[in-house]
């Protein structure tokens, strides 16, 4: 492979953010891998920032899911708990609410189970 600025010199290895080819003479290693001048070091660096904050994100995430099903399965039960403390139209709507609430807290704690699961595996191959 031939060196995108250098046509005649042999590329020793490719840019991580263009994927230009390089040669030894237009080579820069950066902590965060190979690249073909000072502007695409920065835009390494930048992406692997944001590939970090990101990920912090992504964490926040799937913690504020588990929580938020924990959440809607405790509001349903106390829902149902309310509604047989009486009779009548209100009481069957409270009823009906808390069993919304305790079936999605169920299915998003499914939902996150199977995404855990999913996640594992993938990273096992």
């Amino acid at each position: 492979m031939k060196c995108f600025n250098h046509p005649a010199g042999e590329a020793v290895a490719i840019c991580k953010a263009c994927s230009k080819a390089v040669c030894v003479e237009c080579v820069l290693e950066s902590e965060n891998g190979v690249a073909c001048k000072q502007s695409c070091a920065k835009s390494l660096s930048e992406k692997n920032e944001l590939y970090t904050l990101q990920a912090a994100h992504l964490k926040n995430i799937k913690r504020m899911n588990v929580l938020g099903s924990f959440f809607s399965l405790g509001m349903g039960i106390l829902f149902i708990y309310f509604s047989s403390q009486g009779f009548g139209i209100v009481y069957d709507f409270i009823f009906l609410m808390g069993a919304g609430f305790a079936v999605y807290g169920i299915m998003a704690q499914l939902v996150n189970l199977a995404m855990f699961i999913k996640s594992k595996s993938t990273k096992l191959r």
